[in-house]
């Protein structure tokens, strides 16, 4: 008996001391899902504090605050690596320190040199949106973190496509316009295009900025298809989960 217990007191002292890859993949599996249960919470009220802090960097400009866009890029980050992909998250945090270097120091200069920043800082959230997807549709994830992974995915595909209709309107190709009764009073601002997409997203239509040509109402059109879909599979994946899966 006492042989028994030593050995297994000795192994629980090897694995603690192995490398992490040695475990077998269930065991993996387990303590990777004990390490972030809580993940898919976390995600959710980083977009819903993304959302309240808007007012706060809002001044009637029509360029979007650097300050906002690293605030959104280091919640991109941080969601990236509450999803276990550390390495990744290391590697996008470099680069968006280098695209907010570039579009700090040209950023007054020209419109062009802006392009490259702006597409970087758009393809580092999209790479945060799409992972947190596939975690809300992932096996062996519990219930409520697939809630909260979907529920940050949906307010993750807003900005996005917020993001998108921002640099289409930035670098004019095409344009986006206000009511005639509002012309008069103020110009478009960056804000206007968050309530834009998310007026679409949710289809509530009560954004004041209207697209104008074939690619922002490609956009938005492609917005308002995500809205139907994504919800739509997201309660059919968790219908179809059996009732004594952990997911």
């Amino acid at each position: 008996m006492k042989e028994h217990t030593l050995g297994g007191f000795l192994r629980q002292v090897a694995m603690q001391h192995a490398p992490h890859a040695s475990m077998p993949p269930h065991e993996r599996s387990h303590a990777h899902r004990a390490r972030l249960q809580h993940h898919g919470l976390l995600i959710f009220l980083g977009q819903i504090a993304l959302i309240l802090l808007v007012p706060l960097f809002d001044a009637g400009q029509r360029l979007t605050p650097g300050g906002y866009v690293i605030l959104g890029l280091a919640i991109s980050v941080t969601s990236v690596l509450l999803l276990g992909y550390r390495r990744l998250a290391i590697v996008l945090a470099a680069l968006s320190g280098a695209a907010c270097l570039w579009a700090t120091f040209h950023i007054v200069t020209d419109r062009g040199v802006r392009l490259l920043p702006m597409a970087l800082f758009l393809a580092i959230y999209l790479i945060s949106v799409v992972l947190s997807i596939l975690q809300a549709y992932k096996d062996g994830v519990t219930g409520i973190q697939r809630i909260f992974c979907g529920a940050a995915s949906f307010i993750m595909l807003g900005f996005f496509f917020a993001a998108v209709h921002a640099m289409v309107g930035m670098f004019e190709f095409a344009d986006y316009v206000l009511p005639a009764d509002l012309e008069g009073d103020r110009t478009v601002r960056w804000v206007d295009f968050i309530w834009l997409s998310f007026s679409t997203l949710t289809t509530s239509g009560f954004s004041d900025l209207i697209p104008i040509g074939s690619v922002p109402l490609m956009i938005a059109a492609l917005e308002g298809l995500s809205a139907i879909l994504f919800p739509a599979t997201l309660i059919a994946r968790i219908a179809s989960l059996p009732s004594d899966d952990p997911g």
